[in-house]
């Protein structure tokens, strides 16, 4: 099982030193994946509610700010550390399909997984704050089929056989254009992200893997049944489906091996303590090669 720890490109820790300090750090210590995260806009006030949590939970002024300002931009932050690491994936958990442009995603995503020589993995979700989407003047009505249809014109663009690709959808509707530069990866492997049933489907449907947030190993296990049922109603092997999630508690080798006993392919710890980030390195990992 892969093992990844979040990049600390948001929040009071934040700085270009810092991150290339965490990020070589990860990498010699035997990490398998760096994690960057997504928000554009950090508003003051929130009527949107947080829906990841097992009850949707309401936001306190200032609150996104306290935790991710200052907020280095996701994926600038991922093409920096592909130019400091050479053999850690980078991921994005997740990146926020419905604030932005489509076409310019598809480039900016090959081009990181270029400059990486194909590391790239790219999670995604339809996003809950809609005020962020209000801020950068993008459509929050129907996210999902416009989720859906951001993915298919992703993956239209990265895999064209041809000189040129052409794209006509609902929601976009491209004329012929070059398709360079394409991904190292054909296509770069997309994880669907969210605990709805439509986010599950969503992943069955279309996802390489899903993508849950950070729980206890109880809860992800009481939701695996769930996936697995998402993936027979989409007539899907759940077999092919990849499991990444994201650890909440203590990090010890008894707890992670209990995710890796659910068949989660990629594990991330909640570490932000360099100290930490080392001696989980040095006294954990070495013990689950």
């Amino acid at each position: 099982m892969e093992i990844g720890v979040r990049i600390p490109h948001v929040g009071p820790q934040a700085s270009p030193e810092f991150v290339r300090e965490w990020c070589t750090t990860a990498e010699q210590a035997g990490y398998g994946i760096l994690w960057g995260v997504d928000h554009l806009v950090m508003p003051q006030k929130v009527e949107s509610k947080y829906v990841l949590p097992r009850k949707p939970a309401t936001i306190a002024d200032d609150a996104v700010s306290s935790q991710l300002s200052p907020n280095f931009e996701m994926m600038s932050t991922l093409a920096y550390v592909a130019g400091i690491t050479e053999r850690v994936r980078l991921g994005t958990a997740v990146a926020v399909l419905t604030i932005r442009n489509a076409v310019l995603n598809a480039r900016q995503l090959a081009t990181v997984d270029r400059y990486s020589n194909g590391r790239l993995v790219y999670g995604v979700g339809i996003g809950w704050l809609k005020e962020e989407a209000d801020a950068m003047n993008m459509p929050w009505d129907r996210r999902g089929a416009r989720t859906d249809e951001h993915i298919a014109l992703l993956r239209a663009l990265w895999t064209a056989p041809g000189k040129h690709v052409e794209f006509h959808g609902e929601f976009w509707d491209l004329p012929p254009m070059d398709p360079e530069p394409k991904p190292v990866q054909q296509p770069i492997p997309i994880l669907v992200g969210g605990h709805s049933e439509p986010a599950m489907a969503r992943a069955a449907r279309l996802g390489d893997g899903w993508i849950a947030a950070d729980m206890a190993v109880d809860r992800l296990e009481g939701m695996l049944p769930t996936v697995r049922e998402a993936c027979e109603k989409e007539g899907r092997d759940y077999s092919t489906l990849d499991i990444y999630a994201q650890l909440r508690g203590e990090v010890t080798v008894g707890e992670i091996r209990r995710f890796e006993e659910l068949g989660v392919r990629s594990l991330q710890l909640p570490i932000r303590d360099l100290d930490e980030l080392k001696q989980v390195g040095d006294e954990i990992l070495t013990k689950l090669d």
